[in-house]
């Protein structure tokens, strides 16, 4: 099987880590394994390999690249300086190798086991030895300490994916034999825990986690503990019991088991890191309209499914991690039973959701509002949540992030505070009324008129007859409501409405000069801020 497209890899691993100098001749070109040269033996590099010229300088590097090219190597990576992009960039083009540069801050080692880890997960076949084997690591680690504990062994990465298994025995329970099957346990065991506050606990307490057993479903009592890398959560350790009670000691056992676990979690988060970040950046194609063949392969998604995007902002307006919150999107995300990526961004998350259930959507959505709620609270503030339409498919899923993002644009605007999932048929209203505020801002028509003249008005003469109009149009005329909202007598505000007509010109007996008079002043925000000012008078 080859592995991913050159374009894919450069993407997944980042322009802070890696630099095109030299674009590939074949845009198609794909990347099958990886080969550090060695200056000493012979060219062993071919077609579709990654050169990584290790040690290679600018007098030596050109010959380097003439034989990467008559060996169809895909691409070769240099360390990134200035001097050898100069030097190498001529003699790639000439020799038609595709030049990369390695930011100069990150290491060969670390670069290469990076590679490796995702051409592995994309399904190319690598030299098993070059690459390592850590999952069969753990799952010896799994093993061992099955024997020194005497309780079956289930290891799990931060979304509660099963990594590694001791070996099964007669006396496993059928929890958790479902759980090596599936890889996950069933649903119902795993929304107990969460109502019982087990994961938050788990995540949050750097101890033991001692899980009562549930008799009349046939699970026994269970343990676990985080496994972590400083402040980074890498996985889990879960020790059932086998017929026979846990030793005494079983706590201090974990304990230790973890802190040796995180050797073995490292090499595997590295894969899952780079498998994570391509995906991430195939998602984020999609989501820009780029529903092309390849990326519908990597994310195992179907064209012709229904799909949409549920995008999540911070309601606190203060910073947040979004990539944490993807990460605690992730532990919930399987339980709305469809293809789910988060793309974190800054600021954001963006979900991708495809091969969507159309037919009861009632039930996802529900599903939805559970998930951001869920994921919320374990991050401790509050998320506003926007579905957007669902699609018909993946081809269309920026109209769905569009509506998402029109949705996000309704509750900030109303100043929503609290969590909560919100569907574009839920404020179709004020959803529409944005849209003709953009139409009319981006319209130069509008530039001039009785609206513009009475805001240039109030610049020049430090006066409110725009904010008074807005009062007056948002409270359908009610002198006494848009009295109120501006804290004026009203009989100041309606002496402020007849000098409206000889300052601008508008004639507020015609209710097509309110209309445009009203999206003008919405345009200008004038209209939120006495809204804003009205709840206000109204808590007070």
């Amino acid at each position: 099987m080859t592995g991913p497209m050159l374009s894919t890899v450069i993407d997944a691993m980042g322009m802070s880590v890696l630099s095109v100098w030299v674009d590939p001749p074949d845009p198609t070109v794909r990347c099958n394994d990886v080969v550090i040269h060695d200056s000493a033996a012979e060219f062993a590099a071919g077609p579709g390999d990654l050169l990584l010229a290790v040690g290679a300088d600018a007098d030596g590097a050109p010959a380097l690249l003439e034989e990467a090219g008559r060996h169809g190597v895909a691409a070769v990576v240099v360390r990134g300086t200035a001097e050898m992009r100069e030097r190498l960039s001529g003699p790639a083009r000439h020799t038609g190798v595709a030049l990369l540069g390695l930011a100069p801050g990150t290491g060969w080692a670390q670069f290469s086991g990076q590679l490796r880890g995702l051409l592995t997960t994309t399904g190319a076949e690598l030299d098993a030895e070059s690459s390592g084997p850590p999952s069969r690591e753990l799952a010896a680690f799994a093993n061992a300490l099955c024997e020194s504990i005497g309780g079956s062994v289930l290891i799990f990465n931060p979304q509660q994916e099963v990594l590694a298994s001791s070996r099964l025995a007669d006396t496993d329970d059928a929890m958790r034999r479902q759980a090596v099957l599936d890889q996950r346990g069933p649903s119902w065991y795993r929304a107990r825990l969460r109502e019982h506050g087990v994961y938050r606990q788990l995540w949050r307490s750097g101890d033991v986690v001692d899980i009562p057993a549930v008799p009349e479903q046939g699970v026994s009592r269970r343990m676990a503990v985080a496994v972590r890398s400083g402040d980074e959560i890498l996985g889990s350790i879960w020790v059932a019991e086998r017929g026979r009670p846990l030793p005494e000691d079983a706590a201090v056992v974990l304990r230790r088991a973890a802190a040796s676990a995180g050797q073995y979690l490292s090499r595997l988060g590295v894969r899952t890191q780079t498998r994570r970040r391509a995906t991430e950046s195939v998602a984020r194609r999609l989501l820009a309209g780029a529903a092309d063949d390849e990326a519908l392969e990597w994310l195992d998604i179907d064209r012709g499914r229904p799909a949409a995007v549920l995008s999540c902002v911070f309601a606190d307006g203060r910073p947040h991690d979004a990539r944490a919150f993807a990460d605690l999107l992730s532990v919930h995300l399987p339980a709305l039973g469809c293809a789910a990526v988060p793309v974190p961004s800054r600021g954001r998350v963006d979900v991708l959701l495809c091969e969507l259930d159309a037919d009861d959507p009632a039930e996802w959505v529900g599903a939805a509002c559970e998930v951001v709620s869920r994921a919320a609270g374990a991050a401790d503030c509050p998320v506003l949540g926007a579905l957007g339409t669902v699609v018909s498919d993946a081809d269309d899923v920026p109209d769905s992030l569009a509506e998402a993002d029109l949705v996000l644009r309704v509750l900030r605007s109303r100043g929503t505070a609290h969590t909560c999932v919100v569907r574009p048929e839920d404020v179709r209203a004020a959803a529409g009324v944005l849209v003709l505020t953009d139409a009319v801002a981006a319209d130069p028509r509008f530039s001039c008129g009785p609206v513009p003249d009475l805001l240039e008005y109030d610049r020049r003469h430090h006066t409110d007859y725009a904010a008074s109009l807005a009062a007056y149009l948002d409270a359908f005329g009610d002198v006494i409501a848009a009295s109120r909202a501006l804290h004026v007598h009203p009989n100041t505000l309606r002496y402020r409405l007849r000098r409206l007509g000889p300052i601008s010109g508008i004639d507020l007996d015609d209710p097509e000069e309110r209309l445009v008079a009203a999206l003008c002043l919405r345009s200008s925000g004038l209209v939120q801020r006495t809204r804003e000012a009205a709840e206000v008078q109204s808590r007070a």
